[in-house]
């Protein structure tokens, strides 16, 4: 996925020209899956020449308009014969590793941002449904107390759910914490993962979620990818309401 490209080596390779800019949006991607597809052990060297003084984006908005553009652009990646082609003349770990760097990410957000909210639609159709005397899965004894449905299902949903939900926050944390303590140390490093904690980061996760499986499933079901300028403002640059809420509504 490379910003620059040794121009006279790849024109001998065939090229890097699209047939459009809706499908092939993610250029640089389309330009490292067609030179894997050419084969002969072919693979990309990835130099990063700085690493200071590098633009970054730190506004609300501009973070959620920048996943936006890589979700449209993974949406129409999904759907062309390079991605067909790479999963079927991979290996298992080339295979996981394809999917994890770029539909699988995108995929796993979307149904984190699907799968919360129909679990508590199925809590709702159960309370609404009047199950104390008729739902089997209930605990007998429990009702027999007196216990109301809903008490059941919360007891249900915390018993099932509250581990799972402790391993979700493990698991996402612990990358971070590595990376952190290998370049600072252990101490620097639980540090930062308790100021992200505190900061409420975990909010703004969801939020980036939500918009994630939005543009990618939305793209995947219609298309229409187009080139965002997210830019690279100022994180305090006063926002309209309605552009926030057209851009971001998704994700309410």
């Amino acid at each position: 996925h490379p910003d620059m490209m040794n121009k006279i080596w790849i024109i001998q390779q065939g090229g890097v020209s699209k047939a459009t800019k809706t499908v092939n949006l993610s250029e640089d991607i389309f330009a490292g899956l067609d030179w894997t597809l050419r084969g002969n052990g072919r693979k990309i060297q990835h130099t990063e020449y700085f690493h200071l003084a590098k633009g970054r984006d730190l506004g609300f908005r501009t973070v959620l308009l920048f996943f936006s553009k890589l979700s449209a652009g993974t949406g129409e990646q999904l759907l062309t014969r390079q991605i067909a082609r790479l999963g079927a003349q991979m290996g298992l770990p080339e295979s996981l590793t394809l999917y994890y760097a770029h539909g699988g990410f995108y995929l796993t957000q979307f149904l984190l941002s699907k799968g919360i909210p129909m679990l508590v639609f199925i809590w709702l159709l159960v309370l609404l449904d009047d199950a104390e005397s008729s739902f089997g899965a209930f605990d007998a004894r429990a009702l027999m107390m007196g216990a109301s449905a809903s008490s059941v299902m919360a007891k249900f949903l915390i018993s099932q759910f509250g581990r799972v939900m402790l391993l979700f926050l493990v698991a996402g944390t612990a990358p971070l914490l590595l990376e952190i303590s290998i370049e600072n140390g252990l101490t620097f490093a639980i540090v930062r993962c308790i100021k992200q904690f505190v900061t409420l980061s975990p909010l703004h996760f969801i939020f980036q979620a939500k918009t994630i499986g939005s543009y990618v499933s939305n793209e995947i079901l219609y298309g229409g990818a187009s080139y965002v300028a997210t830019g690279r403002g100022l994180p305090t640059e006063r926002r309209g309401f309605i552009g926030v809420r057209k851009k971001n509504g998704v994700a309410g």
